[in-house]
């Protein structure tokens, strides 16, 4: 897996090609690629289980996780997909337990820092839902 780290430009790219983050602007876009740091994981590698606290929200740069819920498979998450999306806004325990796949590459943003731009950006909070709606119409 690569080790080198991303500049914030690459940051930006890349979470504007996220459906979360697709109709932000740029100069948010770069304040929240400030706020993220690049987590790795390797394969079969837990990240949280279900129960565990979740203080982040998981934008995936490369690689893939499994989502399950008591030992089931529920989906898989890949490239340009978010994950503990849920638990960062209602900072509720994780429902479900998440782990890769294969070698994960990812951004974290932290809960509070994701409920502080959500506070200042209205079409952000559209994004978020419109993105929370379509899972929930897929049954995911």
């Amino acid at each position: 897996m690569e080790t080198a780290n991303l500049s914030t430009i690459e940051k930006i790219l890349f979470l504007k090609s996220v459906d979360v983050f697709a109709h932000t602007t740029i100069e948010e876009l770069g304040r929240i690629a400030t706020l993220t740091q690049e987590v790795r994981f390797q394969p079969g590698e837990t990240i949280f289980r279900e129960g565990d606290l979740v203080d982040a929200l998981y934008l995936v740069l490369k690689g893939r996780v499994m989502v399950e819920k008591d030992g089931v498979k529920i989906r898989e998450i890949g490239e340009k997909e978010t994950f503990a999306t849920l638990a960062a806004l209602d900072l509720e325990p994780a429902a479900h337990t998440v782990k890769a796949l294969e070698p994960v590459h990812a951004l974290k943003l932290n809960a509070m820092d994701f409920h502080e731009i959500l506070s200042q950006d209205y079409a952000l909070v559209r994004s978020v839902f419109r993105v929370l709606n379509r899972l929930i119409r897929e049954g995911r």
